[in-house]
């Protein structure tokens, strides 16, 4: 537990008034958050009215649970307190808006749910692109400033025509069927159409506070803002400098123009509790801030250095990231690689050749996050998907109830605990990915598939689709394992945890190496105006103690001046 700064503890105190509060990185915001929550818990006495704590990844959801109800156990007498909500702004959003009212704005004749894309029904549901067909689902809504809405799809993001789009947006809607990003209009259009509705929520949430606030969509800023309309108080807090979702609208300028408002009590937070001084010394340059460290710099070996690579040789790579490891007493356990994107990331952990196509796909990439990286919640979702792409389409909503438990029924968590034990068990459940794949485990997962699918109509009533064993032929399956059997970063290497930027974002971790080619090095020494700069950014940021900068070898003659200007050091000097 971190000792308490000045401005944390003003914050902390501050009167109930909206509040935009511009926090570094490594400031405790999550210790500031919290006690900012209870603080507001109390404040309110015993008016109506709930406190709602809302921020973007289940990971900070529950780390503020974990913190808030430790924060209370420290308290002698307290338990924990009504009137206080604690989520992701998606699940806000859903359990409080779309599945309650949604039907009234979709017109369906059901409670909506949300769909992943992978639900075999959404063949059904197409848009014309003006050249192809596209999935539904695909439709990314954008606001363009002056233009209203309109929608893209692809990696081109090519615009859809928006009657074509509105169209096949109610459709889909018809049946109750919704994506992550089209549920945000239908919630909008419910606080839009519905004033009773947004009056009331905005009397139930008086007060909302948004952590990861630079993560805020034009979307999501238009829903806190009509729920501020009627009368509920919003207060952010963020780093536009840890912006790195700009891909999907989310680009930092709510919180720099919230905090413009003149009813806005304006905060700041710039103490670094995390990184060593050296760390936050770059830190700063890179984002123009004057952040102070809290740290003093280690005897033992610390900082930010860099040293080159070669792609084809990522063993020796990661050998000299383990020898400054062990310089720095850092062990393997408390370190990580980072990448920029998820296909480097499964390559520099040792990425398997595609297998399997459509719903065998599913199955094949479960083993794959079960047996070789050992992510079963990862590994869960994906059986889910396989599963439901082998039952019948009246079963379109089971996915989302699966993996988001937005349900509690007892029949839906004897299901879940059905298939997580199918999941888990190698023997007798999914294979393991170890077997040889068309001769041993496809032949395995379809017998043992039928007994499971056979059980799901008995037991839960589940429907099985016709021609579901073809959905499991030996499409793109070959004659070896799912995975290699030998480690794949040799014995004499650790096997680090490997994870894009994205991913560890709030996270804390003692020795970071991050991956470079040679435009993220470029953007990242031009510093945080640009989303790729942001991201380094936020991998240097999560270092505690040590942070190595992997620069390739071709690339040294032209980087290497700006980092030793910069203040890294060369490895090995």
């Amino acid at each position: 537990m971190i000792e308490l700064s000045q401005q944390q503890r003003e914050i902390i105190e501050a009167p109930l008034n909206p509040m935009a509060v511009t926090a570094c990185a490594g400031s405790g915001k999550t210790a500031t958050a919290v006690r900012r929550l209870a603080a507001m818990r109390k404040q309110l006495n015993d008016r109506h009215g709930h406190v709602a704590l809302l921020s973007f990844s289940n990971v900070a959801v529950d780390t503020f649970n974990r913190d808030f109800d430790a924060l209370l156990q420290a308290e002698p007498g307290s338990k924990r307190a009504g009137g206080v909500e604690i989520s992701t702004v998606d699940a806000f959003v859903t359990s409080n808006i779309i599945r309650p009212h949604g039907h009234l704005v979709m017109r369906c004749s059901r409670t909506p749910f949300l769909v992943h894309g992978t639900e075999p029904f959404l063949t059904n549901f197409s848009v014309w692109d003006g050249k192809r067909p596209q999935p539904t689902t695909a439709l990314q809504p954008v606001v363009v400033k002056g233009e209203g809405l309109q929608f893209e799809v692809g990696r081109a993001k090519t615009v859809v025509d928006r009657k074509t789009a509105t169209e096949a947006i109610k459709k889909l809607a018809g049946v109750g069927a919704y994506s992550h990003a089209l549920g945000n209009i239908w919630a909008l259009k419910v606080l839009m159409n519905q004033p009773l509705i947004r009056r009331a929520l905005a009397r139930r949430y008086p007060h909302i506070l948004v952590d990861e606030a630079q993560d805020i969509g034009k979307l999501h800023q238009l829903i806190l803002m009509s729920l501020q309309g009627a009368g509920a108080q919003v207060s952010l807090i963020g780093d536009v400098n840890q912006g790195i979702y700009e891909f999907s609208g989310a680009t930092g300028a709510f919180l720099k123009q919230y905090a413009d408002r003149d009813d806005v009590d304006v905060r700041t937070l710039e103490t670094n509790f995390r990184s060593v001084p050296s760390i936050v010394k770059i830190a700063n340059k890179l984002s123009g801030r004057d952040d102070k460290p809290e740290r003093t710099e280690p005897e033992i070996s610390s900082g930010a250095y860099y040293f080159t690579y070669k792609k084809e040789e990522k063993n020796s790579a990661l050998k000299s990231f383990a020898a400054l490891l062990g310089d720095a007493g850092i062990p393997a356990d408390d370190a990580a690689v980072l990448c920029r994107s998820a296909k480097w990331a499964d390559d520099w952990a040792g990425g398997e050749d595609d297998q399997g196509q459509g719903v065998l796909r599913h199955f094949v990439d479960s083993a794959i996050q079960r047996d070789k990286f050992g992510r079963f919640d990862e590994a869960f979702k994906l059986c889910c998907a396989g599963v439901i792409g082998l039952l019948d389409d009246n079963h379109g909503d089971l996915l989302s109830d699966l993996v988001s438990r937005s349900r509690d029924e007892r029949s839906s968590q004897m299901l879940r605990r059905t298939l997580w034990t199918f999941v888990k068990d190698a023997t007798a459940g999914l294979p393991s990915a170890s077997l040889i794949a068309d001769t041993a485990w496809q032949p395995a997962l379809l017998l043992r598939v039928e007994a499971m699918l056979a059980m799901l109509s008995a037991e839960y009533g589940l429907k099985t689709r016709g021609n579901w064993k073809a959905k499991l032929a030996r499409r793109k399956i070959f004659n070896r394992p799912l995975i290699q059997p030998a480690d794949l970063v040799g014995e004499d290497v650790p096997k680090f945890r490997v994870s894009t930027v994205h991913k560890v974002k709030g996270e804390s971790i003692r020795g970071v190496l991050y991956i470079c080619n040679r435009s993220h090095l470029d953007e990242f020494l031009g510093g945080t105006t640009t989303e790729v700069g942001k991201i380094g950014y936020v991998a240097l940021t999560r270092a505690r103690d040590l942070f190595i900068l992997g620069v390739p070898a071709t690339n040294i003659g032209e980087f290497a001046p700006k980092l030793d200007a910069l203040g890294f050091t060369k490895a090995g000097k």
